[in-house]
């Protein structure tokens, strides 16, 4: 049981959703949020979006945006996050352990940020991160980049 990353809790400012232009039929919508929902590694992301492309044509950026938060979500159970929670422009990176950071990179990764990363004084298993105004898919960028180098 130790390998099995934790449930990872996202509260994320964004608007990730389907349009009716991009898939009318609700039944057909309702599976695609499913699927989207339930993936859980890099292999089914990609399937996911090639059948996306296959079935109903190139992505609108809502649907770009929701698919970035599964990568998101895959990317905090590779590090062991235990939740992401936006407010206010800032995003705060629980880790389930603190024995799951790597010091150095941590360290190395606040140092080169100029001010946009951020220990927390209170809690050695947090940190914080200032995005600002921007779009989910600028957003998850941001975020994997960041997060990737702690890996």
């Amino acid at each position: 049981p130790e390998d099995i990353p934790p449930e990872v809790y996202l509260e994320l400012e964004y608007s990730g959703y389907i349009p009716d232009r991009y898939i009318r039929e609700p039944v057909e919508k309702m599976e695609v949020y499913k699927k989207v929902a339930s993936i859980s590694s890099e292999e089914e992301l990609e399937g996911v979006y090639a059948e996306l492309m296959d079935r109903f044509g190139p992505l609108p950026d809502e649907v770009r945006s929701l698919m970035s938060l599964a990568e998101i979500r895959i990317l905090c159970a590779k590090l062991r996050v235990s939740s992401l929670k936006e407010r206010k422009g800032e995003v705060e990176v629980e880790f389930s352990r603190i024995a799951d950071i790597s010091l150095d990179k941590a360290m190395r990764l606040i140092k080169e940020s100029n001010g946009a990363v951020k220990p927390d004084p209170k809690r050695p298993n947090v940190l914080r991160l200032k995005v600002g105004k921007i779009g989910l898919a600028e957003k998850s960028e941001f975020l994997r980049e960041r997060l990737e180098s702690l890996i």
